[in-house]
Parts: C-alpha cells; structure tokens; sequence
C-alpha cells in the first residue's frame, strides 16, 4: 500500500483535552502530530497543573491553540470547548485523541484514505472512521465475530442474556477464538471513543457537540452514536495505529469481566459517572424491545448484587445502584456527592 497520499491542501485539526500532571505524555503525543500530516492542535487545559498555554506556546508556536477551561469541567464539557474552537478555527477534519494516544505514522494517512473510499456511499456529513487500539478493541485482534463486536439492541450496559452461551463457550477449549492470519481492513461500529475518531466538520455540525450534562465517561459513546442513529456509520480502519501511553482504568482483559471493573475500579467518581452515563445511554437510545431490556437489566443487576455479596462489595454495589437509578431517571450533570 503506498502511503503517500496525504494531500497538502487537507486541513486536519487535532483536538487533545488534558487535565492534571500529564505534560510528558502530550508533549509526546504534540511531537507525533507534527509528522502525521496534522495542521494544527487544539489543547484543551481542563484543569491541569502547570502552565500549559505558556509552555505548549513556547514549544510549539502557532501549531498549538489552548483553550483555558480554568478547572477540571470533565471530558464532555472539554471536548466540545475544544470541538468548537477548531470549527471557528477552520477545521475541515476533526482527529479526536486523548492526551496519552500516540498516533503511529501512517494513522491519519490511512484514516482519510478510508474515509475517501466510504463515502463513495455514505454521505461525508453521516461518516466517521476510527483508529485502531489494540487495547480497547481486543475481539477484533481475539477472532471474535464481527457480529458480535457491537452490543445487541436491548442490551444493558453492554449485557444481554443472549450472549451468555457465547460467552461460555468462548472460554473453552473448543470454542476459544482463532485470532486471524490478517485483521479485517474495515470493521462496523455502532459507538466509539473521543480517542482516534476522524471526520469532516460538516458531520460534527450534522450531530452537534458532546451533551455536557454527561459530564464525563460515555459522552463519547452518545456523541459518536448519534451518527448512527441519523442513519450514518461508524468505521474502525484496523491499518491506522494509535497506541496508548497508558492503560484505562476499566479494561475487561485486566479486571477480568465487566462486574469486576464495576467492583473493583478505581475511584468511587470514576466508577458512579461511568454506570450513571451507560445506564442513561443504554435506557434511552439503544432499546428496541422493552421486555428484552428489563430482563438483561434484571439479569444483570442481580449478577452484580450476588458477586458483590461473595466479595464483600456491599459499599460499591449500593453506589451503583444509585448510579443506575440516577441514569435511567435522568438526572445527569455533575453530581454533589462525585465532584470533580
């Protein structure tokens, strides 16, 4: 595949939201943007603890635009401060990346490659793609079925009864996946994260900005749905990289299932804002049969209840019930007792 394909005339803005004591991570992130065809970053200083506009400005001049929230607002505030700025800027694409996502060399290169080829039939105001991460889509590396990489209608938080015997029969002998000789080029998504997602300006203005309300954890997940939710797509391009400098907190393959990131991950605000934002997401927009979805809740909910019971979790399990109880009732923002 030749990769000289990025065309001058493209104007691709970064925009990187970053908070606390992480300047060594983003200067390492800013460096790889220089070499990747970006025109410039928008940063986002959400709250962090050394002077980001004075340092960025003298590191990199012009090539960086910091918008000063003046606190941590959380992620949902931030990236739409930082999406804004790069529309009024002039963005013509947007590349969305945490401040520990290291983009590999070809990783813009090959995303708008992709998204050039995609709208040959999806109209570019109804298309997003997304870069590659090894670690927060381990089923596509795994051999997984592509069906099943996304969650099922109904589902909640992720969960549905009907994939229960999968999920056993994956962890046997015989029905253990086959990671494949080559990664599939292209991979359907029906949600994704701010971090490596790509697309035109038009689109962000088809969809708006991120729901502030969701404060933080899962805004990304309803923002980017609602292009599928207009009849748009959603494309994981598997040949763009980007690697993370850092592991998250709630990885399954380092928790070991969904339940144990509930009951064990770190930070009780982390865990509440999380649970709260999914339970909201899953009840308001990804419900296409009211019985399937209590009953996946019910499931769920008792799995949980019992597991907490065994490990003696009985503090963490009574915040995520007001957690779920505050999601499916609506009452989103930022919470007194969880603030950032």
């Amino acid at each position: 595949m030749s990769w000289k394909y990025l065309p001058e005339s493209r104007h691709v803005m970064a925009v990187i939201v970053t908070y606390g004591a992480r300047a060594e991570l983003l200067i390492r992130v800013l460096d790889a943007l220089r070499g990747v065809g970006i025109t410039r970053a928008v940063v986002v200083d959400n709250g962090a603890s050394w002077p980001v506009c004075v340092e960025l400005t003298a590191c990199y001049g012009d090539f960086v635009d910091v918008v000063a929230m003046g606190r941590n607002t959380g992620s949902a505030p931030g990236y739409a401060a930082g999406l804004q700025r790069a529309l009024d800027l002039g963005a013509e694409y947007l590349f969305l990346l945490d401040d520990d996502n290291l983009p590999q060399p070809h990783a813009v290169e090959a995303l708008l490659r992709a998204h050039d080829e995609l709208r040959e039939s999806t109209p570019h105001d109804r298309l997003a793609v997304l870069a590659y991460r090894p670690e927060h889509q381990p089923d596509v590396a795994a051999g997984v079925p592509l069906w099943r990489i996304n969650p099922r209608p109904s589902s909640f938080l992720g969960f549905h009864v009907l994939d229960i015997p999968y999920k056993l029969w994956r962890r046997t002998p015989w029905g253990r996946p086959i990671p494949p000789a080559q990664l599939p080029p292209l991979v359907e998504m029906h949600m994704a994260p701010y971090s490596g997602l790509l697309l035109h300006r038009d689109a962000a203005a088809a969809i708006g900005l991120p729901r502030e309300d969701f404060v933080l954890y899962g805004d990304d997940t309803e923002w980017s749905n609602r292009i599928v939710r207009c009849g748009g797509r959603i494309v994981l391009v598997t040949a763009a990289r980007v690697t993370d400098l850092e592991s998250s907190w709630n990885l399954r393959q380092i928790n070991g299932n969904s339940l144990n990131v509930l009951l064990y991950g770190e930070n009780d605000y982390r865990v509440y804002y999380s649970t709260r934002n999914g339970a909201y997401f899953f009840s308001q927009f990804q419900v296409r049969n009211k019985i399937w979805f209590e009953l996946n809740a019910t499931v769920y909910q008792s799995a949980l209840y019992l597991m907490a019971r065994l490990k003696h979790r009985g503090t963490r399990f009574a915040l995520l019930v007001r957690a779920i109880h505050d999601g499916r009732s609506g009452a989103l923002g930022v919470s007194e007792e969880f603030p950032l």
